[in-house]
């Protein structure tokens, strides 16, 4: 079960889907100060990259071990050298919902994807964890309105590839384990 607790800033989804992540693992409080803990360590840790300081912070603060699977060679090859810590292990993958489906047998995969896709307003890369899957319908929960809801299958796969193809963002799937 998620905290109902819903993103307070427009760039703090990553943080989050984080925080959430690993009150699944070791039960915290997600509040305002522990999420612009996250994006502020982030903001100092790396100009790389927006999401190695996230995973930074979250793998040193609590102990936790975090798999980033980036979509394309060529961003994996650049953001691996950025130093982080042994807690963070990073591959390359192409993101799709085979990769996604293999990944919610064991844990409940953080997936970068168009917001587009979901809200159809406006183009803009967003972070949200997908719980499970039924039949052709996922669930996932959604740090900008803090609750789940239930999206097909269609829609998750034209998010991320629209993430890839129209806001040429690489695609990213996230997980945390003790």
């Amino acid at each position: 079960m998620f905290q109902k607790y819903t993103q307070t800033t427009y760039e703090t989804c990553l943080a989050c889907s984080l925080l959430q992540a690993v009150d699944q693992i070791t039960p915290i409080k997600i509040n305002k100060e522990i999420e612009l803990e996250v994006i502020n360590h982030s903001m100092k840790f790396s100009k790389e990259d927006f999401v190695v300081g996230h995973l930074d912070y979250i793998s040193e603060k609590f102990k936790i071990n975090i798999l980033r699977v980036v979509d394309n060679k060529p961003f994996y090859e650049y953001i691996k050298k950025i130093k982080t810590n042994s807690k963070i292990n990073t591959i390359t993958h192409k993101i799709d919902l085979g990769l996604i489906d293999s990944y919610l047998k064991n844990t409940q995969p953080i997936v970068y994807i168009d917001a587009y896709s979901l809200f159809k307003i406006s183009h803009a890369p967003h972070f949200i964890t997908v719980l499970k899957k039924t039949d052709e319908k996922y669930e996932i929960f959604d740090p900008w309105y803090g609750k789940t809801m239930i999206i097909e299958s269609k829609v998750l796969s034209d998010a991320v590839s629209s993430l890839r193809n129209h806001l040429l963002f690489c695609p990213q799937l996230i997980t945390l384990s003790k």
